[in-house]
């Protein structure tokens, strides 16, 4: 039977036209009035929708129209939540405040990600890593930076979760209806939507380009799913993360190869590619490739997309990137490259530790880490991580001095802070919370807020939380077919005075969630003790082919089932962003842990720290910086075991004494009216340094300052007069290379009467450099104080200036003032230096003194 299909438009009347500006524009999912303006239009609706703006438009009838138009509040809030959406993108913003040319000069960066986490209506989504992406475009339009955003448009969102009746993990897979999403296809001048090509294989693959606007930025997304394309490549963009290796390569491509395309046909000209993960490393190779077809030759084309390209990795371990195998990429890449005269060798190499190794893989974050300028880690811990991972690639540099540097992730704050709060920092820190959370003298001013007030907001979100949770448990027993009994025993789980601890996260197996029960019996006492009485509320989900971490699942689903916790535990099924904010909202402690040093940041917990709420945390990406001794509390002190069941033991032990011993005191400690002094202090300090930290808009701020900007001058530089100056520096390069064996350190020294604390040495270095100039060269001592004898591992680099030169040999001197007493080690070492090396050993160029 054929079937014919028509996308029936909503038509708003011209009164009703705000709504449609509003529901399009994702600035509502961080601004409270303009959910509440949709919730206002149909509660019940607004639920049935799942929080869809859209949707719930495409719901309206006539009737509803004529309602809605004759209601003066509704139409008055409707009015002031347009004119805050207008105002919100006339408002001067920091980077002009801050560079205020670059825009003039055409700056312009182009994110890259597979996945975008903005809101629970937009399944774009799988956890961590998108919500960040979501985050970072959220702060990127509050901050307003030039910045647009690539992805890809999933036709099906990552699955939904829920448990049978024996605790195993089931999945449905949720449908992305695009009429009822706030994207909309891009057109070009004539009005005609905008589509690109990629060969995959044999044949050629269609993308059309969406655009969601996100605040004042755009976030392009690309779909394959295309009557026009064969059954094959429509199912490209079908769901997040699916499918097998040949699938994600295809993924890649598209996300990588065809983004680049897709800003090309928009007329985007990027001078800043931002990589985020390895996922779209394919956008350097393609940039690569324009260079060429327009008369480049292959190095200086990767030299000017390295120069112009940033590269963030969030993986703390090389088994948790994508690699390729030689036939994958020869069958899939060929097509696209050969013909502009690439061979499959060249490309390999892009992608190996060592080019030559013809038995190595691809590795996506290998090629992004070859082919960028610049490259990041996402919290201190985890830089020091991602350079003992690549240090290979720079043999030559001393371990904390490999070309990887971090950027500590962030939280959205409007997001995910509860409306209650939000009322109590306004009133208290005023407006500048909000429009400048990045500013750490607007959170001093959280010792204002007195403490009943402050302890009183959490205990109402507290309050909310257990609704919440009472409420989801009712669908889930519903679902599973539960008697009429346990329905109405959901009423009862729980506690709103209780003290309340939150995990929720992905259960790889690495993360724990089995070390809360590892003594069922210690922990029944604790939860069922009758005046200082904790509840637990758990969240998370395990990915489709990860058996081990549904065990977990399964083990803690029979665990709340138990007797002397039914009342006491309760696991939420289908983790997402709404579940989230939630339990950010409302927990009062957030447990958290990892095996260390395998979580590279983390977010969750800077969310609850933001509501005032503690965390109790193994000191592992973020939390190694958050923690301070009155944020919240350390499981272990960093530790790493050989054994893990031992480490499993020693720090599940350490957290229920942590528990007995001082958090649940320390919460029940009230004084006569009530109030817990010592632990709202401590909530107050979670607020005061995470919040004030940890923050999208300070991460993004930080990217630009220390990135973007660079990035841009170094690309304007090189590109000016037909990429005259990429053609010099690779001339430069090449010479300096083909040199470097005859650079060599004939004499190096220190010369000081007595060398004491507060007295003067001086440095002095004689190079020898027959074939490179002194303009090609830095010279510095290198300095540590006490540490291993022998050995450097974090010193400071003194430059010495040239002080003579006679024939071949350059002398070089520096006078240092002596600030520290105990062991002093010097080293001397010479290395290449351009104004375009962002990284003394980026060229894994080192002569040391011998």
């Amino acid at each position: 039977m054929k079937v014919y299909e028509f996308n029936v438009k909503t038509k708003l009347p011209d009164k009703l036209r705000p709504l449609e500006q509003i529901a399009h524009n994702l600035w509502y999912s961080w601004n409270w009035e303009a959910r509440e303006l949709f919730r206002m239009i149909n509660m019940e609706l607004w639920e049935q929708c799942e929080h869809n703006p859209v949707w719930v438009l495409s719901k309206l009838t006539d009737k509803d129209f004529r309602r809605l138009v004759g209601d003066p509040v509704f139409m008055n809030v409707m009015d002031n939540v347009h004119e805050r959406l207008n105002e919100y993108k006339m408002l001067p913003k920091w980077f002009d405040l801050a560079h205020g040319g670059k825009r003039e000069e055409g700056m312009q960066i182009a994110y890259f990600s597979a996945e975008y986490g903005i809101h629970e209506s937009v399944k774009l989504y799988s956890g961590g890593l998108g919500v960040l992406s979501g985050d970072h475009c959220k702060s990127a339009s509050d901050i307003g930076i030039p910045f647009i955003a690539v992805g890809l448009l999933y036709r099906n969102g990552y699955f939904h979760q829920y448990l049978n009746s024996d605790g195993w993990q089931q999945q449905s897979i949720p449908y992305n209806d695009f009429h009822r999403m706030p994207v909309t296809p891009v057109k070009d001048a004539n009005g005609n939507e905008i589509y690109v090509q990629v060969r995959i294989a044999e044949s050629d693959v269609n993308v059309k380009v969406w655009k969601l606007e996100i605040g004042v930025i755009t976030l392009y997304l690309l779909d394959t799913d295309l009557t026009t394309n064969i059954p094959q490549h429509r199912s490209i963009t079908a769901q997040l993360y699916g499918g097998d290796s040949d699938m994600r390569l295809k993924q890649e491509i598209i996300l990588g190869i065809a983004g680049v395309r897709a800003l090309k046909a928009m007329g985007f000209r990027p001078t800043v590619y931002h990589l985020n993960e390895g996922h779209p490393s394919f956008a350097a190779l393609e940039r690569i490739r324009l260079c060429v077809e327009e008369g480049m030759n292959l190095r200086t084309a990767a030299e000017v997309v390295k120069k112009s390209t940033l590269f963030t990795t969030h993986t703390p371990v090389p088994a948790g990137f994508d690699v390729f195998s030689f036939d994958q990429i020869k069958k899939y890449l060929g097509p696209i490259f050969e013909p502009s005269g690439f061979n499959i060798n060249q490309i390999m190499g892009f992608g190996r530790e060592n080019p030559f190794n013809e038995s190595e893989s691809f590795a996506m974050a290998i090629a992004g880490i070859r082919l960028s300028t610049f490259r990041n880690g996402v919290s201190a811990l985890h830089g020091e991580v991602s350079r003992q991972m690549f240090k290979n690639l720079w043999s030559n540099a001393l371990d904390n001095y490999v070309p990887i540097g971090h950027v500590t992730n962030g939280v959205h704050l409007p997001t995910f802070i509860a409306e209650s709060f939000k009322m109590i920092y306004t009133r208290y820190l005023s407006e500048a919370w909000y429009y400048k959370p990045y500013d750490f003298d607007v959170w001093n001013d959280v010792e204002k807020i007195p403490d009943n007030a402050f302890f009183d907001a959490k205990r109402k979100q507290r309050e909310r939380l257990v609704i919440f949770a009472r409420e989801r448990l009712k669908k889930q027993v519903m679902k599973r077919g539960g008697t009429a009994s346990e329905i109405a025993k959901a009423d009862d789980v729980l506690n709103s005075d209780t003290l309340t601890i939150g995990f929720a996260r992905r259960f790889a197996t690495y993360k724990r969630g089995y070390l809360l029960f590892m003594d069922e019996e210690r922990l029944a006492k604790i939860l069922n003790n009758p005046e200082r009485p904790v509840q637990i509320i758990i969240a998370g989900k395990a990915h489709p082919k990860d058996d081990g971490g549904k065990e977990i699942i399964k083990k803690i689903f029979h665990i709340c089932r138990k007797p002397e916790f039914r009342d006491k535990i309760v696991f939420v099924e289908d983790y997402d962003i709404e579940v989230a904010r939630h339990l950010a909202h409302g927990v009062d402690i957030w447990l958290n842990t990892p095996l260390r040093p395998m979580e590279a940041s983390g977010t969750s917990g800077m969310k609850i720290a933001a509501n005032g709420g503690l965390n109790l945390s193994i000191l592992d990406g973020w939390w190694a910086e958050g923690y301070n001794g009155e944020t919240g509390w350390a499981i272990g002190a960093g530790e790493e075991y050989d054994k893990q069941d031992y480490q499993d033991f020693v720090e599940s032990m350490e957290l229920y004494d942590k528990l007995e011993n001082e958090i649940i005191p320390l919460f029940y400690n009230r004084d006569k009216v009530g109030i817990p002094r010592e632990w709202t202090h401590m909530m107050k300090q979670a607020v005061k340094v995470c919040a004030a930290f940890f923050n999208t808009s300070r991460m993004v701020m930080e990217y630009t300052d220390k990135y973007y900007v660079q990035l841009h001058e170094l690309y304007k530089d090189i590109s000016f007069n037909g990429f005259e100056g990429a053609s010099k520096y690779l001339e430069w390069k090449e010479n300096v290379i083909s040199g470097w064996d005859s650079v060599e350190i004939a004499e190096s020294g220190v010369q000081a009467d007595s060398i004491e604390m507060g007295g003067y040495v001086t440095f002095e270095a004689k190079i020898r450099s027959p074939k490179i100039d002194n303009e090609s060269l830095a010279v510095y001592a290198v300095v540590e104080f006490d540490g291993e004898s022998g050995v450097l591992k974090n010193p400071k680099f003194i430059a010495l200036e040239l002080a003579e030169k006679n024939g071949d040999i350059s002398t070089y001197k520096a006078h240092f003032r002596i600030d520290n007493a105990g062991k002093m080690k010097v080293g001397f070492a010479a290395v290449p230096f351009h104004k375009y090396l962002k990284n003394i050993f980026e060229l894994n160029l080192v002569m040391w003194a011998k």
